[in-house]
């Protein structure tokens, strides 16, 4: 295969290229936020397997510029700059009116728009498509080359049946996300609505609401069904796999539709991690 725009290449060739974009990403976030800030491997990928497919998107949209731009500096540099900044910015807002929630937050970063993109990771892209043109993309084109037309035919199909599984689980945990959230606020309006009047019951906040009913519970100056303080306990107790996996691989990850809901389960979370390590 000689160096040629990624849209001249076979869909399967096009989809591998995709994958390996992906699975580079993926390698990537787990060196940079994994190893060296949270000093354990962390899946920082948004499926199961080894996969950022927004690296993947990055990638191709990089191909997807005019090959006159292949031999330049620059030019090359400003383009994926912005090509990438924009393939971010949809990703997020994107994932975001999909999902209701906010998968990264740049706000601590300076010059950001936002949340969504910054200024800093812009740069990076710029350097990532001079990396991409320059030397990655012709080591993969030789590589399915090295391959044969056989072996990416069988690669692509296999790979695309096991990415099809995996979104499929994906969407699942998305889904009891979504259900153990929706659970959460019902049960936190139904508290409203039976207590909201008492001078005792504090309602800032899911928190704060649960531990008031139980502190005055404890007190024994009013007596509360027992059925709404074993539900409080199974909420507080309770394991919540898919929500608590969301937030280990996207730590500054934000709700959008149940805010209180989620820094609820983001407490509790760190309060058993605090616990586990207190043994």
């Amino acid at each position: 295969m000689n160096m040629m725009p990624v849209y001249e290449l076979p869909f399967k060739a096009a989809f591998l290229i995709f994958i390996m974009f992906s699975m580079v990403g993926w390698i990537s976030e787990v060196l940079y936020v994994g190893i060296f800030h949270e000093h354990k491997f962390v899946n920082r990928g948004f499926l199961y397997g080894p996969l950022c497919p927004v690296y993947g998107f990055g990638g191709v949209v990089i191909l997807l510029l005019p090959p006159v731009l292949y031999e330049t500096w620059i030019p090359l540099f400003l383009a994926s700059m912005v090509l990438c900044t924009i393939v971010e910015y949809f990703v997020s807002w994107f994932m975001e009116k999909m999902f209701h929630a906010r998968w990264w937050d740049y706000s601590h970063y300076k010059f950001n728009i936002k949340g969504r993109i910054c200024l800093l990771n812009s740069v990076l892209f710029g350097f990532m498509g001079l990396g991409v043109i320059r030397f990655v993309y012709p080591q993969m084109l030789r590589f399915l080359n090295w391959l044969g037309d056989f072996v990416v035919m069988v690669s692509a199909d296999t790979i695309g049946v096991i990415l099809t599984i995996d979104i499929f689980f994906t969407v699942r945990k998305l889904v009891d996300f979504s259900s153990t959230m929706e659970k959460i606020k019902e049960f936190g309006e139904s508290l409203r609505d039976h207590y909201g009047n008492e001078t005792w019951f504090r309602s800032e906040s899911i928190e704060e609401m649960l531990a008031s009913v139980k502190e005055h519970a404890a007190e024994g100056k009013d007596l509360i069904n027992q059925s709404i303080l074993e539900k409080i306990d199974r909420i507080q107790n309770a394991r919540h796999t898919a929500a608590e996996s969301f937030m280990a691989h996207f730590p500054t990850m934000k709700s959008i539709q149940y805010k209180d809901e989620f820094e609820h389960l983001k407490s509790r979370v760190k309060a058993r991690v605090k616990a586990h390590l207190g043994k």
